[in-house]
């Protein structure tokens, strides 16, 4: 797998460890700005301590990634660490969702969300590579989605967001990928949750904004539907030693993702795959200065 790939596919790793989060929540494009946030690492920490030290470093979490490495559980596990918005996934076999064996479960789960804050939940993020490697079809993935998305809608909870989380990857030609595999349909689908990490190359440290996140926002427009990143980031290149050029380049994410009305945007803080969280002091100063600058509380 070459690196633009691997910093692409990241979010599959945390599916080695328990409950890791990132922040999110939801605006209707255009409307009232994007929210920001970190994706969380835990460690060996709690997952209250977690974000707690997340909201501290960053300058407040106005939204938080949560992924389940299964079926989800009580939301008290995820929402009581703080009051911010939710971009939370979970993942079954597509079989067994069609077969309704986990109807109940999901149902209740969704029948007791929170009604105080925005949740975008999405099922098995990231499908392609699951379905390149045979494990289901796209179709499968489709219907499960559809499945489940109906029980949803069925907990009349208008802070449920019905969201999937792809890859940008996949919208490169390169890839050999059509978006219509993984797109459920605009009458359930309200949100894309976008991955996207820069890779360096020779002759630019950071990928421009623009590059790296205008297909994903012209690709969720065409479709009708709202958009977000679910997780994104860069490793500190070996011409920025101090970090003040992946600063400067976070402040123009900031900025480039708010004016073009993304929903929620979650810095993926983690050192899966690489080291990618803000430790050094430039860094994280400016992704402070992109939540104070460009978010919605603050």
């Amino acid at each position: 797998m070459d690196l633009r790939r691997r910093y692409r596919h990241l979010a599959l790793l945390l599916a080695s460890g328990a409950l890791a989060a990132t922040s999110a929540a939801h605006e209707p494009p255009g409307s009232d700005g994007t929210l920001f946030g970190a994706s969380v690492y835990r460690g060996s920490s709690s997952w209250q301590t977690s974000v707690e030290q997340a909201d501290d470093r960053y300058g407040g979490l106005e939204v938080v990634r949560a992924f389940y490495p299964g079926l989800p559980g009580a939301w008290e596990k995820v929402s009581n660490a703080s009051d911010a918005s939710l971009v939370v996934s979970f993942k079954a076999k597509p079989t067994q969702i069609l077969s309704g064996t986990h109807d109940q479960l999901l149902k209740q789960w969704f029948a007791t969300a929170p009604q105080d804050r925005d949740i975008w939940w999405a099922y098995y993020h990231e499908p392609e590579d699951n379905v390149e490697r045979g494990d289901f079809t796209a179709e499968q993935w489709r219907a499960a989605y559809r499945h489940i998305a109906t029980l949803a809608n069925e907990a009349n909870n208008p802070r449920l967001l019905n969201t999937i989380v792809l890859m940008c990857w996949t919208l490169d030609p390169a890839s050999g990928r059509s978006i219509s595999d993984y797109f459920p349909g605009g009458d359930l689908v309200e949100t894309i949750g976008w991955d996207c990490y820069s890779e360096a190359s020779a002759d630019q440290a950071y990928e421009r904004p623009s590059e790296l996140y205008g297909s994903a926002a012209a690709t969720s427009r065409s479709l009708g539907v709202g958009w977000g990143i679910a997780e994104t980031g860069s490793l500190k290149v070996s011409s920025d030693p101090t970090g003040a050029l992946r600063g400067e380049w976070l402040l123009e994410v900031g900025q480039y993702l708010a004016e073009e009305d993304a929903q929620f945007v979650t810095y993926f803080d983690s050192p899966v795959g690489g080291e990618f969280r803000l430790l050094d002091r430039p860094s994280e100063l400016a992704w402070r200065q992109a939540v104070e600058r460009f978010g919605v509380t603050h």
